[in-house]
């Protein structure tokens, strides 16, 4: 097992109509979307955006009491691992470092509103401090992860495609102690998509609880480029996603001797999705 020294915590410093099936399907020409609903994988052929949100360094706002949030060392290492990752992938990587909620939303928005009928995956990812209730943090506020989902609800030229959210932040104040256990041994068509269809977040860890990271970066991020670089030919995300939560859970733990309190504590990644198909690299 793996411990690691003077961790830090990222903690702060649809709209549809119902259907109606007793009536005929009616699809306006310009909302239709036209793709094969009996395909087992997304098709991955086309572009693929990487979009990283890098929040190192925050102001002293009202919104944060006036106080400075603490400067989130080592996270420009989890950038620099998910560059060299998503980069070999096929992925254009766009980075924004330390940006403020409006410039977030400005970007993001610009970004969701280009035409996309060529793109095949946007992957969105939030290096930062967080809260409860999908809180994170801007360089200037705090604000809600569901703010910058709904800039990808609604474009059309995303519909059926994945769109996915890696959130690197804490969920709350709580620490995770951990559990013991004994080991059993020593070793072309047409169709009507839901709104919050082909959605994916993977959260760094549990609502309510604490998420670490030290100057080789954050756990969950390191953990997540490292699977993928060994299995994303054999492997689809979700699996990947599976032996990230394993790797965080079994291999990660604090040691912090000098405080007691902090010390081996765990952190259990957490993902919820909409994908209607698999997704493979």
């Amino acid at each position: 097992m793996e411990n690691t020294d003077e961790s830090s915590a990222d903690i702060k410093g649809f709209n549809l109509n119902p259907s109606n099936t007793s009536n005929p399907l009616l699809i306006p020409d310009e909302v239709s979307v036209k793709f094969d609903p009996n395909a087992l994988y997304y098709d991955m052929s086309g572009d693929k955006y990487l979009i990283i949100l890098n929040q190192h360094t925050f102001k002293k706002t009202i919104y944060f009491q006036n106080k400075q949030p603490s400067t989130r060392n080592g996270t420009d290492n989890d950038v620099k691992s998910l560059k060299a990752i998503f980069g070999n992938l096929g992925f254009e990587v766009i980075v924004h470092r330390d940006l403020e909620y409006s410039d977030i939303i400005k970007n993001l928005t610009a970004i969701a509103s280009k035409d996309h009928s060529k793109t095949s995956c946007i992957c969105i990812t939030i290096l930062t401090h967080g809260d409860k209730g999908g809180e994170v943090h801007a360089a200037d506020r705090p604000y809600l992860l569901t703010d910058i989902m709904a800039i990808f609800e609604k474009q059309l030229s995303l519909v059926n495609k994945p769109k996915l959210f890696f959130v690197q932040a804490c969920r709350g104040a709580n620490m995770d102690a951990g559990n013991t256990v004994a080991l059993d041994s020593q070793s072309d068509s047409v169709l009507t998509i839901p709104t919050h269809a082909d959605f994916l977040v993977l959260c760094s860890t549990v609502e309510d609880h604490l998420s670490y990271r030290d100057m080789y970066g954050s756990w969950m991020i390191q953990a997540l480029c490292h699977v993928i670089k060994e299995h994303h030919e054999d492997l689809d995300l979700l699996h990947m996603i599976t032996l990230t939560n394993r790797k965080v859970a079994y291999e990660r733990s604090t040691y912090t001797p000098s405080n007691r309190a902090m010390n081996n504590k765990k952190q259990m990644p957490e993902t919820r999705f909409t994908l209607t198909k698999l997704l493979k690299f």
